[in-house]
């Protein structure tokens, strides 16, 4: 029984750990001994599906503690605890210096080795780590997991996971560790919901050791937008109204959270900014071979980069108060919860303009009909605006509409900006990205209202 591969898919090997034994199961083949392969579709969550086939196909209830996944993506490992000790057909237990030469490289061994002794790099790939974080939630909530066998993951390896625990009360908790470069989600997280909690998840236990906190499930999550037009306004005015809520409750703490570790994107850090963020778009397309898009010449980067300079001296000086930013807010980062939204996944956590998350909530809008699209913005303005005229005057912050979209593509391009003094500056792998989030940037620089607001 092997997993279906494909050319969208990876394949990962697995390691199936008896925490009892210390053994691991492996597919007997002919007399041979064969990890189990599981085909991972590219983009799923890894965790997630990896728990989900083992089950399915294999019988085995199992948590996944830790992956390694090699820089070019080829040939994933993983390793899962047993969570029940269930016989499988076709499954040998054997001793790990049985392993066949050619199925584990010599990292992949030490690494295994590693786990099996107690001694992992990562607090939580230990074994019987799931029995700690039962007991953990149990103890936090006064209430009793329903089965350890019934834990849902959606995350896992490198000191990260993210577990959903249904209890026998009805409630349902998650619990999320991160590790590096996620670890300041933690600090941020707690910040916000003292800030915020009617926006955020409810934070309420952390557990240093394991950089983890447990939450109180907040809200549903929609797969995607709703199809016709009055929905996708109706629902994305709900969550422009929260954000502005959520917004609004931070005003006054850019300091705090910049010190649990949001990064730095008010409108004067970016503008400090602008000669490496335009040295990199030039890189990034100096990289493209396709002829179907022209790149943008170093010329005309030269005169956006003068472009978003002047944008950026323009909104300085209206004096918007600076607020939280989501660096990644997508369908999967909001959570309905019937008269509002709850925003969650905070590991790229800004402080800045609030117009540039209010800009890239308006990007979900995809109602085809261009007249229906422009009329539900307009609406979807008019509903933010209004909302956040308690901070600040609604005529300043229309008169700083304009500049939104250039900086909000160029916050998008920036992220945490650690990049910057790292090898994956040169990971050709962002690059069709970066030059795609570019031209979208020369779009918004060539915008009417921006030149008429610059007077160019």
């Amino acid at each position: 029984m092997i997993s279906a591969s494909s050319n969208d898919a990876n394949e990962f090997r697995v390691l199936v750990v008896d925490p009892f034994a210390r053994a691991v199961y492996m597919r007997e083949d002919r007399n041979e001994y064969r990890l189990i392969r599981v085909s991972v579709p590219t983009g799923s969550r890894p965790a997630q599906q990896l728990q989900k086939e083992l089950r399915e196909v294999w019988g085995l209830m199992v948590l996944v503690l830790d992956v390694m996944i090699p820089k070019d993506g080829d040939r994933p490992c993983a390793i899962v605890e047993l969570l029940r000790r269930d016989a499988a057909e076709g499954i040998a237990s054997i001793e790990p210096d049985q392993i066949p030469d050619d199925e584990l490289s010599t990292q992949e061994r030490t690494w295994l080795l590693s786990v099996l002794s107690g001694d992992p790099i990562h607090p939580i790939a230990r074994i019987g780590w799931a029995d700690d974080a039962v007991r953990w939630v149990e103890t936090t909530t006064k209430s009793k997991v329903l089965s350890k066998t019934d834990i849902e993951q959606f995350n896992a390896g490198n000191g990260f996971s993210l577990l959903c625990f249904r209890m026998n009360d009805g409630a349902t908790h998650w619990l999320k560790a991160t590790g590096a470069p996620n670890t300041q989600e933690r600090s941020v997280s707690l910040l916000l919901t003292r800030l915020c909690r009617d926006y955020v998840p409810e934070v309420v236990a952390e557990r240093l050791e394991w950089n983890a906190w447990l939450m109180h499930s907040s809200g549903q999550s929609l797969s995607k937008l709703p199809q016709e037009a009055p929905e996708v306004k109706r629902t994305l005015q709900v969550a422009v109204k929260s954000l502005a809520g959520l917004q609004i409750r931070t005003v006054g703490a850019e300091l705090d959270l910049l010190n649990a570790g949001a990064v730095d994107h008010r409108t004067h850090v970016l503008r400090n900014d602008a000669e490496a963020l335009f040295t990199y778009i030039d890189e990034a397309m100096g990289y493209q071979t396709s002829t179907k898009v022209s790149p943008v010449r170093p010329k005309r980067l030269g005169e956006l980069k003068n472009i978003f300079e002047d944008a950026c001296d323009y909104l300085s000086e209206l004096d918007i108060p600076d607020t939280i930013l989501h660096g990644d807010l997508n369908v999967d980062n909001i959570l309905f919860a019937g008269t509002h939204c709850v925003f969650i996944d905070w590991s790229e956590a800004y402080v800045g303009n609030p117009l540039v998350t209010y800009e890239h909530l308006l990007l979900l809008n995809q109602i085809e009909d261009p007249s229906l699209k422009a009329s539900c913005n307009r609406h979807l303005r008019t509903t933010y605006l209004k909302a956040m005229s308690s901070i600040c005057d609604f005529r300043v912050l229309e008169d700083a509409l304009p500049f939104a979209p250039i900086i909000a593509a160029a916050s998008t391009i920036l992220g945490r900006k650690d990049w910057l003094q790292t090898r994956e500056r040169s990971d050709p792998r962002k690059f069709p990205l970066v030059r795609a989030i570019a031209r979208h940037l020369d779009r918004a620089a060539q915008a009417p209202s921006l030149l008429r607001a610059l007077l160019v």
